[in-house]
């Protein structure tokens, strides 16, 4: 399947969808005009030019088709924001091809932390953040989802824990591939979580009165007593005379009902309320249910997340439980009508027979819900993967391998588009290997660490990867690339780099290995103290075991691959100076450290009076040089 014709065809096609249910909606609007005008125009000849009755008969006639008309109207309202869903799923998919997608408004800046052992230094969340750019889904359970799979390499439920970590991650490759090509499939779950997201609260206070105590404890009696006596008050205002009742005996009723009401105003008020407040939303979740588990799938991953939908002791299930939630929350709503509250609602006991049900909803449901909620993200999260995956079929699916290691051939990064990628072979071969990588400035080295860096990312979380091939063993990955010093704190940049650095090595110190991958280590500091400081780390981390990348502009630092033959590797990218002096970049590795710098023709490239070749400056007087 081709992915852009797929998305071409699709946005094509709900477009045309949206041109037809905007025609509706204008047609079904003057027909509703018409018929008002009408029931008016028969009204008033009823009333003042004394129309025959059987005019009445036309008027309610057209009343009835009004309603119809209302609720016609409604339901191709619904349709038509169902097409816009449509569309934007398949203008996403277009603007993740093209390389628009980095102006997507969800970009998980609100779940980026500088604390994280690498997300901020990989770009994970953010503007033009892996985040953005594979983020499908539309509820925050499938955002906390994706999310949690980027960050810890795992659904916030995490595998079974007799499951071994290859065997998980196969199992998630497994799931993704599987909803790859499930384009329609997506594209539903999308649309239905669209249409709700406008809708949906924050969870929190739902789930806590799902999960929480009974603000309301109703006697089985006195709940069949509140539910027989609105049909008394009918019985008696309707037939009191026929059996010699005093007339006013229905007011004796309703006193009767606003009294037990009233001892159990406190409840139900507390039930009530939480549902109207909270749960409306929610409550409209069984479409989006009814699509998650609409098909069987053959990954035993998806199976297993399916069945916490499907394998449940409810009668109902939890599509017929979510649309059960939604039909009393409904009913609830109608209290929102001022009219209805204060008339009608006190003699129906509206409040208190809605909230036992809603009470009984609870009981019977309330303690899934979580469970419930959860699953439906991990299969959003699994959708974004997927929709990735479909969009990237270059990309290769990596090994990973029950030895240490990272091997990769034609690694690149995935957020750089396809025609400026370029790939490179990196080889950790096992535990307590590195490489040591110089270069002129702007030639690719931070670059190519964020390419191992995001790859190891979407390894873990089951995606593809931007390489011809890759194989990871079971590492966890630590960074120190982007340093951020704080004045309010009173934290230096060097001292912030030292904190970043320390807690790479503390993560060394405990299972799995660590990936480490350490950008211009030590750059705050002077040449001597940093090429000391850097072999110190360096040598350190790979006697525990770790294995990773370190990028640096001292060559002092490249001398490790001399004195540790076999465990450091040194590696370069180097910039090509054309015949009119101008500089060129191809991004390609190449074994050894790097010869030259270019740091004294990026000077003079922009403005900086600097020469080439000039003898090196004596220090002012009266400095002390370090």
């Amino acid at each position: 399947m081709d992915a852009a014709a797929t998305y071409e065809a699709g946005r094509a096609e709900a477009e045309a969808q949206v041109g037809l249910y905007e025609s509706k909606i204008r047609a079904l609007g003057m027909a509703r005009l018409a018929v008002a005008v009408a029931a008016l125009g028969l009204v008033v000849g009823l009333v003042w030019w004394h129309l025959p009755a059987i005019a009445a008969v036309g008027v309610a006639a057209l009343v009835v088709a009004f309603v119809a008309l209302v609720v016609v109207h409604a339901r191709v309202f619904d349709a038509k924001d169902r097409a816009i869903a449509r569309r934007r799923f398949h203008e996403r998919g277009l603007a993740r091809l093209d390389g628009t997608w980095r102006s997507f408004p969800a970009t998980g800046g609100q779940l980026a932390s500088v604390d994280h052992p690498f997300s901020d230094d990989l770009d994970i969340f953010g503007r033009a953040s892996v985040f953005q750019l594979l983020d499908a889904t539309e509820t925050p359970f499938g955002r906390d989802a994706l999310a949690s799979v980027l960050s810890v390499g795992a659904m916030p439920d995490g595998p079974p824990p007799d499951v071994p970590w290859r065997d998980d991650v196969l199992a998630r490759q497994e799931a993704v591939r599987e909803l790859a090509p499930s384009v329609a499939w997506r594209e539903q779950l999308s649309v239905e979580g669209a249409v709700l997201r406008t809708e949906a609260p924050d969870p929190g206070p739902f789930l806590l009165w799902a999960e929480g105590a009974s603000p309301l404890h109703v006697p089985a009696a006195v709940a069949l007593v509140a539910r027989v006596l609105p049909l008394a008050v009918l019985a008696v205002g309707l037939g009191a005379r026929a059996v010699g009742l005093p007339r006013g005996t229905w007011l004796l009723v309703v006193l009767i009902e606003l009294a037990i009401s009233g001892w159990y105003r406190k409840g139900t008020r507390a039930v009530v309320g939480a549902v109207s407040a909270h749960a409306g939303g929610f409550a409209r979740y069984g479409s989006l249910f009814r699509v998650a588990i609409a098909e069987r799938r053959a990954s035993p991953r998806l199976e297993r997340t399916l069945d916490r939908l499907r394998v449940s002791d409810l009668r109902r299930g939890v599509v017929g439980e979510m649309n059960a939630l939604e039909r009393l929350v409904s009913f609830v709503e109608a209290r929102n009508n001022d009219v209805f509250r204060l008339f009608i609602a006190p003699v129906l006991m509206w409040d208190m027979n809605f909230a036992v049900l809603l009470e009984r909803w609870r009981l019977r449901s309330g303690r899934s819900v979580r469970g419930w909620f959860a699953a439906l993200g991990e299969l959003e999260a699994f959708a974004s993967l997927a929709g990735f995956a479909f969009d990237r079929p270059d990309h290769a699916w990596p090994t990973p391998t029950p030895e240490v290691q990272l091997v990769a051939r034609g690694l690149g990064h995935p957020l750089i588009d396809g025609a400026r990628r370029v790939g490179n072979d990196v080889t950790l071969p096992r535990g307590g290997t590195a490489l040591v990588v110089t270069g002129s400035n702007m030639s690719g080295k931070t670059t190519l660490l964020r390419a191992i860096g995001v790859n190891t990312v979407l390894t873990l979380a089951g995606a593809p990867v931007a390489a011809e091939s890759f194989a990871l063993g079971h590492v966890a990955l630590a960074t120190s690339m982007r340093i951020r010093d704080s004045l309010e704190d009173g934290v230096s940049h060097f001292f912030a780099e030292l904190k970043r650095l320390k807690r790479v090595v503390d993560l060394s110190s405990q299972p799995p290995p660590v990936l480490f991958l350490l950008d211009e280590i030590l750059h705050g500091t002077n040449s001597r103290e940093r090429v000391i400081g850097a072999r110190s780390v360096i040598q350190g981390l790979l006697g525990r075991g770790a294995l990773g990348a370190v990028s640096t502009h001292d060559i002092g630092i490249a001398d490790l691959g001399d004195a540790l033959p076999g465990a450091v590797r040194n590696v370069h990218f180097e910039e090509q100076v054309e015949d009119d002096g101008a500089m060129t970049f191809d991004y390609r590795l190449r074994e050894g450290p790097v010869r030259s710098s270019n740091a004294l023709r990026l000077m003079r490239a922009i403005g900086l009076d600097v020469e080439l070749d000039g003898p090196v400056p004596s220090p002012l007087p009266g400095r002390q040089t370090a």
